[in-house]
C-alpha cells in the first residue's frame, strides 16, 4: 500500500505508476470552490450547480460517532447500476470485505478528526469472481455546524471502460493511499 500526503490536487504518479484521474481532481477543486472561504464546505454547498457532472457517481455518508457504521444518506444514481439496488440508507460498511471493515470506518474519522481528503484506488469484486478497479476521492463536509461531520465522496468507477457494467459484490482493500491536505495537515496514521 502506497501511504503519503499531497498539498494541492496533483495526479503525481503513486506506487505502480497509478495517477489520480483527471475527474477526481476536479471534483476535489469543486469542493475547495464549494468552501467559499470557510474551513469545510457546508452540505448545502454540495449542489447540482457545481457537482452536476459528478452527481451520477457521488455520496454523502453521515458517520455514526456512536457505534461502526457509515450511513449512506445521498447516493447517486450509477451506484444502482453497479449494486442493483437503492444504496440509500444501507452502512457503507455492509459492502466491504469484513476484514477491512474497523480500516475503513477509521479512515473515515480521521478525515474529520484532522479535516483532510483521501484518494484511494480500490478493488471491487464483481459478479463473476474477477476484481475491478475503481477509485474513490473522499472530503469533509459539515451538516451546518462548520465542524467536518460528513463526508462527500466521489468514486470513479471509468477507470476500466466495461459494458456492460458488472455487478459489484464486495469493495477490496485499498491499493493505493493517499492523504489529500486541505490545510490542517493529514493524519499521522498508517493503517
Amino acid at each position: 500500500m502506497f501511504f503519503s500526503a499531497t498539498k494541492k490536487a496533483s495526479n503525481e504518479p503513486a506506487e505502480g505508476g497509478i495517477l489520480r484521474s483527471e475527474e477526481s481532481i476536479a471534483f476535489e477543486e469543486a469542493w475547495e470552490g464549494a468552501r467559499a472561504g470557510a474551513d469545510i464546505p457546508d452540505r448545502s454547498g454540495i449542489d447540482l450547480k457545481r457537482f452536476a457532472k459528478f452527481a451520477r457517481w457521488l455520496a454523502i455518508i453521515e458517520p455514526d460517532r456512536h457505534g461502526l457504521s457509515l450511513p449512506l444518506r445521498l447516493v447517486g444514481s450509477g451506484f444502482f447500476d453497479f449494486f442493483k439496488a437503492d444504496l440509500t440508507g444501507l452502512d457503507y460498511l455492509d459492502l466491504v470485505d469484513p476484514a477491512i471493515k474497523t480500516l475503513a470506518y477509521d479512515s473515515v474519522i480521521a478525515c474529520l478528526e484532522q479535516p483532510c481528503g483521501l484518494w484511494q484506488s480500490t478493488p471491487a469484486q464483481i459478479a463473476d469472481g474477477g476484481t475491478m478497479p475503481y477509485e474513490y476521492t473522499i472530503l469533509p463536509i459539515s451538516k451546518g455546524m462548520g465542524k467536518a461531520d460528513h463526508i462527500v465522496v466521489y468514486v470513479n468507477f471509468e477507470l476500466v471502460p466495461m459494458a456492460p457494467r458488472p455487478m459489484v459484490d464486495r469493495v477490496e482493500h485499498s491499493e493505493v493511499w493517499h492523504w489529500l491536505d486541505i490545510g490542517f495537515g493529514v493524519p499521522d496514521i498508517a493503517f
